[in-house]
């Protein structure tokens, strides 16, 4: 899906600071926000929810169908679809719209932007509905996709709702006319082939950089971590011979040696489609683009990422949380609809429609079989779920990850920075936005 993954502006990501938090304390302050569980509207009356997403093009017709399937389970609760493009354009319009005492009751969101209203009680602790009597167990839930929507204590804030994973596609003919048997399983491999693979007019590899996601994922498979259990930057993370040293000298090799290209936006499809490169780093929500740009020219194989230390790929995605300024009767239905939209029902729904995330229940793969031995991207995506690992939410990191970082990976493979200088300086930037917006998480 293409709009997730879109460069924020940092002028506006500062919901899940501490300016943001204090802005939305000083916004909020005496208007008596309630997290309390809310009451079951009385005799079914009409009830109104607002949900604000970013699901467009194909995915806001699926959308559409889940919004159809839930009124007809209930018909007294009308639920209006409000579609924002991006998360650019998505996250300040939150930030607003809480400070101005008119949020929607319930919005699409990113964890890291929910700390702020958690921490001046925008948000709806979950954790009493799910456990109430018209709640629903989490056992069938993913773990790792739970996490993220959690906070100190356990309390579940969010909800996960559309999720995907970071997988390798690749092109089989290029592969067979250069020997290669499979897709290759750790970084030598990858390095290897990738040569193999490449000549005049073109470099296998074709690096979308539109956000953090693919590199993170060869990170995670150094064994980094770049947030220490403090909330604190990690500074063995960036060390001189730490993780994302390791990761970006892989990289900037491959991209010295013209075996990887730096691509802009989502060219790196473009590229693939025409046969210049052969490996593409991408989500389930890759594979409708592509198979429709490469149509029949040569069949697409679907893998897990190459692996280092550790098997690892990224997990990313929107979750669901609800604001606590609706009233009891829209927060239950708010909850009767993120119920639905979770559920087993839902979820199947969601997957077969979409055709660009994944489940959030290990249940509705079991009941998908058939859809799954059609979307290899998805089977090979939910071969990989438990190795996932989620972006941290800790109040700096949004920024770090869409500008700093992003900004990092890209001096080092236009060789204007080293991979050493880059992660000296990146850390530093990362102590200053830790120490301006706060380590809570």
């Amino acid at each position: 899906m293409r709009r997730v993954f879109m460069k924020p502006n940092t002028k506006i990501r500062w919901a899940a600071s501490a300016a943001g938090a204090a802005v939305l304390a000083a916004g909020l302050a005496g208007c008596g926000q309630s997290t309390a569980t809310p009451s079951t509207p009385k005799n079914n009356a009409p009830v109104t929810i607002t949900f604000w997403n970013e699901m467009t093009g194909p995915y806001e017709t699926a959308l559409a169908g889940e919004i159809q399937q839930f009124h007809k389970l209930h018909p007294n609760i009308t639920v209006k679809d409000v579609v924002v493009p991006n998360d650019a354009a998505l996250e300040p319009k939150l930030l607003s719209a809480v400070v101005g005492q008119n949020p929607p009751t319930i919005s699409q969101m990113n964890p890291p932007w929910a700390t702020g209203f958690i921490q001046t009680g925008s948000l709806v602790n979950l954790s009493p509905l799910i456990a109430g009597s018209h709640g629903f167990s989490l056992s069938p839930f993913y773990p790792n996709m739970l996490k993220p929507g959690k906070w100190p204590g356990g309390q579940q804030y969010l909800m996960p709702f559309n999720l995907g994973a970071a997988i390798m596609y690749y092109n089989k003919a290029a592969f067979q006319a250069a020997g290669i048997t499979h897709p290759p399983t750790t970084w030598a491999e990858f390095a290897q082939d990738s040569a193999k693979l490449s000549g005049p007019g073109k470099q296998a590899f074709a690096i979308t950089l539109v956000h953090t996601y693919p590199w993170l994922a060869f990170f995670d498979q150094a064994g980094g971590n770049f947030v220490g259990k403090n909330g604190e930057p990690n500074p063995a993370a960036f060390a001189a011979n730490g993780p994302a040293v390791k990761a970006l000298t892989l990289w900037s090799n491959m991209v010295k040696n013209g075996s990887a290209v730096l691509t802009h936006g989502y060219a790196s499809q473009t590229d693939f489609a025409n046969e210049t490169s052969s490996i593409l780093i991408g989500t389930t929500g890759f594979y409708p683009y592509l198979d429709q740009a490469v149509a029949n020219k040569f069949p697409i194989g679907e893998a897990p990422l190459p692996a280092d230390k550790i098997a690892a790929t990224s997990l990313f995605g929107g979750y669901l949380g609800m604001f606590s300024k609706a009233t009891p009767a829209q927060q239950s239905a708010a909850f009767a609809f993120i119920k639905y939209l979770t559920s087993k029902a839902g979820q199947l729904y969601w997957m077969e429609k979409s055709e660009g995330y994944l489940p959030v229940r290990s249940d509705v793969a079991q009941a998908a079989q058939s859809f799954l031995n059609t979307h290899p991207a998805q089977q090979v995506s939910l071969s990989v779920l438990p190795n996932a690992i989620a972006e941290p939410k800790v109040a700096w990191w949004d920024e770090f990850s869409h500008e700093v970082l992003l900004n990092a990976i890209t001096a080092v493979l236009i060789n204007k920075e080293t991979p050493q200088a880059a992660m000296h300086s990146a850390y530093q930037q990362a102590v200053a936005l830790a120490q301006k917006d706060g380590t809570y998480q």
